[in-house]
């Protein structure tokens, strides 16, 4: 009796979205659905989305971070970590859930972060068919392998508070551009 073969990337990427209610063609569709708890939210596919969501689907598959609230968050902080955003639209969606993730699993969040510190990004990167076709075990061996952790801890500490910095001033902008606005209207 011989062994299963070796699961491959294309499987481990078609469980995902199988398992999650992700179609396999989400990369040209005119929309997609936001999953926030109970609440479903049809939004514009956008092209930066479009372009940087097989690599962000294959992030999941190389770190397993689920297709959850807080595995989004943990997510995003792990694609931050390891290189940023393929498009600033996409950074500016993303960065508001790195600061979700620290209000909701700061730990896992910001664990996520450094494993993002010590691998390779699929953005920017092009997905072939060898890559599709091998080995899972390769691929996380050869995106996620770990550098020497013990130098990057501060430089890790100090990265994740200037993102999250980053995320603060973001998230805060519309809320002080409204006050300003009010401001102004009171001073008139």
């Amino acid at each position: 009796m011989s062994a299963a073969p070796p699961m491959t990337v294309r499987d481990a990427l078609v469980r995902l979205r199988q398992a999650n209610g992700l179609s396999a063609d989400e990369a040209t569709r005119p929309s997609w659905i936001c999953r926030l708890g109970p609440v479903r939210l049809v939004l514009p596919n956008f092209a930066w989305r479009r372009k940087a969501i097989q690599a962000h689907d294959l992030h999941h598959v190389l770190t397993g971070y689920p297709c959850t609230m807080c595995g989004e968050f943990q997510m995003a902080a792990w694609e931050f970590g390891a290189g940023g955003m393929p498009h600033w639209a996409a950074t500016l969606f993303c960065l508001p859930l790195v600061l979700a993730g620290l209000a909701w699993a700061p730990q896992r969040t910001f664990r996520a972060f450094t494993a993002g510190r010590r691998s390779c990004s699929f953005h920017g990167s092009e997905v072939s068919e060898k890559m599709l076709s091998a080995p899972l075990h390769l691929l996380r061996a050869e995106r996620a392998a770990t550098k020497n952790v013990g130098s990057w801890i501060r430089s890790d500490r100090v990265l994740f508070a200037l993102l999250i910095l980053w995320a603060s001033l973001l998230s805060l902008s519309p809320i002080a551009l409204v006050i300003g606005i009010w401001i102004a209207m009171r001073a008139a």
